[in-house]
């Protein structure tokens, strides 16, 4: 193991990969729903429509610097020993810990070569992860907000056009 590598023993009990992060971020993004209609848009009226799109940005870009730390092998998960390297967690989840054959298996990191098949894969996964944030949030409006349907919207705009019509 290389001594320039930092390993991080806060991050021995959350799993951060390629194969969990979409799960996490589904789930961050019913957190960013529910923080901001629960708490804080009734302690910050005024900046309603910023909240949950500051906690959406601010979400991705820890995910994205994590995630990306642990690909360039700049964190380790230290409770997994050698299979907690960054770069094979990413790609492997730690499943071998479990006596599970790994998913992959690589005699290098995949960043070392910039045109490699699966360097290009994990680039197109780091992209998607807004898409999976933006998941969660959706299903965080429909859980957690009291949206009108549009059968209701529609209702409202016809009941008041009618009264208006009959008081002229």
């Amino acid at each position: 193991m290389n001594n320039t590598k930092k390993s991080f023993p806060f991050l021995s009990n959350k799993f951060y990969s390629f194969i969990i992060d979409p799960f996490l971020l589904v789930a961050v993004g019913l957190l960013v729903v529910f923080l901001s209609v629960k708490f804080l848009n009734k302690r910050f009226p005024k900046f309603k429509k910023y909240i949950a799109w500051s906690l959406f940005i601010l979400a991705i870009f820890i995910f994205w610097a994590i995630a990306g730390a642990l690909y360039l092998d700049f964190l380790n998960v230290s409770a997994l020993g050698a299979y907690g390297s960054g770069n094979n967690f990413m790609w492997n989840s730690g499943v071998e810990v479990f006596g599970l054959e790994p998913f992959f298996k690589f005699t290098t990191p995949t960043y070392m070569n910039v045109r490699d098949p699966m360097n290009i894969l994990a680039f197109a996964i780091f992209l998607t992860y807004p898409l999976f944030l933006y998941l969660g949030v959706r299903i965080g409006r429909i859980l957690f907000k009291k949206a009108r349907s549009r059968w209701q919207i529609m209702k409202e705009i016809v009941t008041k056009k009618i009264k208006k019509i009959r008081f002229r």
